[in-house]
C-alpha cells in the first residue's frame, strides 16, 4: 500500500520522550502530522512546533483505551501508536488496560476507517522476563521470543511496577498481531526496544525532574547522582533510531510482500551492550565536569542475552545503531541544561 506524497500520519503519545521524537522525524521526513495528546498538554505541544505551521496539529485524547478516535483519524494514510502507559503508572489494573485495550481501541477505529498501515511501539520486555534464567546467557533473543507472563500474575498484589509494564506490552502486542490476523488486509509493524536514552525533542523538554517527565532518561539522571541504572539497562538503543525505525516502517514492504512464514514483521531495534564501566570512563572523559557525579563502577559485566536486529536490518534497511555511550551522552547533556532550568525555577517559587 503506497502513502501519497505527503500524507498525513496519526502518532499517538505525541508529547512523549519517544512519540515527540517521533514527530519530530517524521516532520523532518516531509510527513504531515496530527499528533494526541492529553488536554492539558495541547497548548504546550502547539508551541514546540509552531514553526512547522500548516505541517502539524494535535487532538486531544485523555484516554486511548476508550476515547473516540473519528476525529484524530479524519483523512489518514498510517497510524504511529505509541501512547501506553509507563513503567511506573500507579495501578496494575489501569497499565495493562491502557496498553491493551489502547492499542486495540486504535486498531478497530483505524481499520473500520479504512486505514491500512499502522506501526506501534512495543517494548523489549514483550520478548522476555528479566526473571527468565535466559537473561544472563548466551541467548540470543529474537523476534520469534515472547515473554511468557500472564495478567493474573501482573494482577497479584505486591507485583513489580517493571513486571506489570513487562506484562502490558506484551499482552497488547499479542493482541495486536491476534486483530492483525483477524484482518489481513491492514499491514501492521512492531517494535520492541530495550531501554531507550538520548536527547529530548521539541514537545517533550520536561518541566521538572520526576520519572513520568524523564521517562528512560530518569535512570541517566539517576547516573549523574551516582546511582547505576538496572543491570538489565545496559541493552539500550538511542531514541533517534527509534524514531527513525518508526518513521521507515511507513515505506517499508508490505507483509504481504515477503516469503511465507515471515510476513509478521515484528522487530527489534537496539545498540550493542553497554559495559557501565566503559561508559563511566567514557562519560568522565568526554564531560571532566560531572566525574565526580558518576558512581565508581569496579566489578566486571555480568553476559546479558544478545538482541538480534537483522530482521529490522532486512525490512528496513537499517544497517546500524547510534552505540549507547553516544545516546547517554546526549542524554547527559540535555539533562545538565535543565538542571539549570529546574533550579531556576525551583527559586522562583
Amino acid at each position: 500500500m503506497t502513502l501519497s506524497s505527503k500524507p498525513l500520519i496519526l502518532v499517538t503519545g505525541a508529547s512523549g520522550f519517544v512519540g515527540s521524537n517521533i514527530v519530530y522525524e517524521a516532520l523532518k521526513a516531509g510527513y504531515r502530522v496530527r499528533g494526541t495528546v492529553r488536554s492539558k498538554k495541547v497548548d504546550l505541544i502547539k508551541e514546540a512546533y509552531a514553526t512547522y505551521k500548516d505541517q502539524f496539529e494535535v487532538i486531544p485524547i485523555d484516554d486511548v483505551a476508550s476515547s473516540d478516535f473519528s476525529v484524530a483519524l479524519k483523512e489518514i494514510e498510517a497510524v504511529i501508536h505509541v501512547a501506553s502507559p509507563l513503567p511506573w503508572a500507579a495501578n496494575a489494573e489501569k497499565t495493562l488496560d491502557g496498553a491493551i485495550n489502547g492499542a486495540l481501541n486504535v486498531l478497530r477505529q483505524g481499520e473500520a476507517v479504512g486505514i491500512k498501515k499502522f506501526v506501534i511501539t512495543s517494548s523489549l520486555s514483550a520478548f522476555y522476563t528479566a526473571s527468565d534464567p535466559k537473561t544472563y546467557s548466551d541467548h540470543i533473543i529474537t523476534d520469534k521470543d515472547w515473554n511468557s507472563a500472564t495478567k493474573e500474575q501482573a494482577l497479584t498484589p505486591g507485583a513489580p511496577s517493571m513486571f506489570i509494564y513487562g506484562t502490558s506490552k506484551t499482552l497488547a502486542e499479542k493482541a495486536v498481531w491476534e486483530f492483525a490476523a483477524q484482518h489481513p488486509h491492514i499491514d501492521v509493524t512492531t517494535f520492541g526496544p530495550p531501554f531507550i536514552y538520548g536527547p529530548f525533542a521539541p514537545g517533550s523538554t520536561p518541566a521538572e525532574p520526576t520519572e513520568s517527565a524523564l521517562s528512560t532518561n530518569s535512570f541517566i539522571y539517576g547516573l549523574l547522582n551516582g546511582t547505576l541504572p538496572p543491570d538489565i539497562g545496559r541493552r539500550s538503543v538511542d531514541v533517534r533510531d527509534v524514531a527513525r525505525a518508526h518513521v521507515a516502517a511507513l515505506t517499508a514492504p508490505d507483509h504481504t510482500e515477503f516469503p511465507s512464514g515471515q510476513d509478521r514483521k515484528r522487530m527489534l531495534v537496539a545498540a550493542p551492550t553497554l559495559d557501565w564501566r566503559a561508559l563511566v570512563q567514557y562519560l568522565g572523559e568526554k564531560r571532566p565536569e560531572i566525574k565526580s557525579r558518576l558512581p565508581i563502577v569496579e566489578e566486571p559485566p555480568r553476559q546479558l542475552a544478545s538482541i538480534d536486529v537483522s530482521r529490522a536490518r532486512e525490512v528496513l534497511g537499517l544497517e546500524s545503531f547510534t552505540p549507547g555511550e553516544e545516546a547517554i551522552l546526549a542524554a547527559v547533556d540535555d539533562l545538565l541544561r535543565l538542571e539549570v532550568e529546574w533550579k531556576r525555577n525551583s527559586l522562583k517559587v
